[in-house]
């Protein structure tokens, strides 16, 4: 493989597994680290096969070490077909799976596009086994994206009234990032897409470096230096669970 292959491949990693230095290429790295980070530190609790439910390019894949990894996802929606990775598509509101399943899911900035949450949520009970973990992220402070399939933003207990119904307990619940470093994110978003030239890769990779990797880095900064409010973030890490049975 040639030096701009490597590159080329470690540029396309930090898209949502960022490293330090992913600063330099991706305009977005804060709010991607606080993703990543996340999933990361609860990956370890899954075990067996695991279920990614709008799995898209399955960005979150290499974090879980389990014995099967199966992505679903629907076939019409704001992201390029080409670019799924899904080994099975649904219509949109039954999966094609057979009840209890699977050991545990993710789902990873989907339930914004959720039409109906209250019946998906009742959906991934049926195909996971009692007890099984389920981690969902999705974001609060985001620009619309993949619109018109972009439909809500949801607090840190919005879901909480859907999840419940469904035979789900909240065990744990993460806000990324802090409210600094989420300020920071904006601006960064906001100055990309208004003054800086940004449809051309060449231009945007040179301003991604030279101009919005230091505002990023100097908002991570100010966020390990000031104090944190955290009413307001980018996107809430839930850890649910599926209720065992009763013997």
């Amino acid at each position: 493989m040639s030096l701009k292959q490597h590159l080329l491949r470690w540029i396309e990693r930090q898209r949502f597994l960022p490293d330090p230095a992913g600063i330099l290429v991706n305009r977005d790295f804060i709010i991607r680290r606080g993703l990543m980070r996340g999933v990361q530190k609860l990956a370890p609790l899954f075990s067996g096969h695991i279920l990614d439910f709008g799995c898209g390019e399955k960005p979150y894949e290499s974090l879980f070490q389990v014995e099967r990894y199966t992505g679903v996802d629907i076939e019409v929606s704001g992201h390029a077909s080409e670019k799924k990775k899904a080994d099975a598509y649904f219509s949109g509101t039954s999966l094609p799976f057979p009840d209890a399943q699977f050991d545990g899911a993710l789902s990873t900035e989907v339930f914004q596009s959720v039409p109906d949450p209250a019946a998906m949520l009742v959906e991934l009970a049926r195909v996971l086994k009692p007890g099984a973990p389920l981690l969902i992220t999705y974001p609060f402070a985001w620009e619309e994206v993949e619109m018109p399939y972009d439909v809500a933003r949801y607090t840190s207990v919005g879901l909480q009234r859907f999840l419940e119904p469904a035979g789900f307990v909240v065990e744990e619940t993460m806000k990324t990032p802090s409210y600094i470093e989420t300020l920071t994110q904006l601006f960064t978003l906001w100055l990309s897409r208004t003054l800086l030239p940004w449809r051309r890769k060449s231009l945007r990779l040179i301003c991604t470096a030279l101009i919005i990797a230091p505002i990023n880095g100097a908002g991570i900064l100010a966020g390990k230096l000031l104090p944190n409010d955290p009413r307001y973030f980018h996107n809430v890490i839930l850890l649910v669970r599926k209720k065992a049975l009763l013997t």
